[in-house]
């Protein structure tokens, strides 16, 4: 174990202990419990990384991506406001860490959380973490926070703290086969009203994103008319040209993406799709880079079960996670050699260029209706030397033998030691010091 991690396993044990000698717990942060809450009241469960949740489990809700962490696949969020929050309580950070097997979706096409633009308004669904359900104690106002100099630090949404799918107002509508129509545009007033309405069957596009949406509440989507704002930053697409606003017309049907969701009305445009071949252009990017991302790092994938044969040989058989490519699992083919890499939950491997483990597939198999995070493919192939992390549950990345698999940048291996350590956590604590916390 390296030297950082056993000062944060010491940190940890210190914490856990002050946490059971009843330490004094400021406002924002949760309380002890004597016993584990394993689901939210309105029924959202605790998400296990070590295995797929049941449909319909997750907490649906709307934000705006503030801060990531894209190596730890870990991020901030601003919840949208609501009017039945406290005034005091919006805009708190919300502390999130995306599951191993959770989707994310761009401009209709899988993506990873650093593809995503700060800024970038989002629906996510959401589960509890390790903590299960606590209530967030918080101020009921600025002036009583400041009298008691105990600000309010984090979201009431914190206990939701687990990500287990993302997608951006783009992929939204789109999967939902809807297109918003221009009522009327005044780029000297800053102004853009459009409503919501159904996508033609011309309109619809293939996004990958309805593969798995069934297994999930439905977002708190926009309805009806709305009032936009728009300025000389908002994109506007038509086919493969970048345009501006001079190309939005009374009658368009588009889709967008919006940006400060909640904050002045619904938000303002920073993208306009004005056209169907625009829209599939937007798509079609996403998803090459996707792809081209996957096929250096691996296919994401948790081992079910294991067949151990003598010297220390087996036959391992693993679930492909939901967030992986049609043009990745299609790459599989029984009969055909390839490369294993043991990972962590946040994805990371050690040194895949010197560690990893040559496999021959032996069978592919798919399922119908998987649950969330599953992507239906099941992986049975044969390892000569079976290592420390292949465990039921554990997280591996696989490559078809005709992949490459370069060494990764030094930030995104965990060998010989990590050099980036988690700096935030998923209960919005900070793990290490920073100029500007000592």
């Amino acid at each position: 174990m390296a030297v950082w991690q056993r000062g944060f396993c010491g940190l940890l044990m210190v914490t856990a202990t002050a946490v059971v000698l009843g330490a004094e717990k400021k406002p924002g942060q949760p309380e002890p419990v004597a016993s584990l809450v394993p689901s939210a009241p309105d029924g959202t469960t605790i998400a296990d990384v070590s295995a797929f949740p049941s449909p319909g489990s997750a907490h649906a809700g709307g934000a705006e991506l503030t801060m990531v962490d894209h190596v730890n696949r870990m991020a901030i969020l601003r919840p949208d406001r609501t009017d039945s929050q406290n005034k005091y309580h919006q805009d708190l950070p919300h502390h999130v860490s995306l599951l191993p097997y959770a989707e994310v979706f761009f401009r209709g096409g899988r993506a990873n959380l650093e593809d995503l633009p700060l800024g970038t308004h989002l629906f996510g669904w959401f589960h509890l973490g390790p903590r299960g359900w606590f209530e967030v104690r918080l101020a009921s106002t600025d002036y009583e926070a400041t009298v008691k100099n105990e600000p309010n630090e984090r979201s009431p949404e914190s206990p939701f703290c687990r990500v287990v799918r993302l997608e951006d107002d783009f992929t939204c509508d789109a999967r939902c086969g809807r297109v918003w129509e221009i009522v009327s545009v005044d780029p000297e007033a800053g102004k853009l009203t459009a409503r919501a309405v159904p996508a033609t069957e011309a309109e619809q596009l293939q996004t990958p994103a309805r593969t798995s949406a069934s297994v999930f509440q439905p977002p708190p989507l926009l309805e009806g008319e709305q009032t936009f704002d728009v300025n000389a930053a908002t994109q506007v697409w038509q086919g493969d040209r970048l345009s501006d606003l001079t190309l939005v017309e009374e009658g368009q049907r588009v889709l967008i993406n919006r940006t400060w969701a909640t904050l002045y009305g619904p938000g303002r445009l920073t993208d306009i799709w004005v056209d169907v071949a625009s829209r599939q252009h937007a798509l079609d990017r996403q998803a090459n880079r996707f792809v081209e991302h996957e096929r250096l790092r691996g296919v994401p994938a948790r081992i079910e079960q294991i067949a151990y044969e003598q010297n220390a040989a087996g036959v391992v058989t693993a679930r492909c996670y939901a967030a992986s490519s049609e043009a990745a699992r299609a790459a599989f083919k029984a009969d055909t050699g390839g490369y294993l890499a043991v990972a962590e939950p946040s994805l990371r491997t050690y040194d895949q260029g010197n560690d990893a483990k040559p496999i021959r597939y032996r069978s592919i198999e798919t399922s119908e209706n998987p649950p969330p995070g599953d992507s239906g493919l099941r992986l049975s192939f044969h390892m000569w030397e079976m290592l420390e992390g292949i465990r039921p549950g554990r997280t591996v990345r696989l490559w078809p033998a005709s992949w490459p698999r370069p060494t990764l940048p030094r930030e995104e291996r965990l060998h010989p030691f990590d050099l980036r350590p988690l700096m935030i956590d998923e209960d919005g604590h900070q793990l290490i010091p920073t100029p500007f916390s000592r």
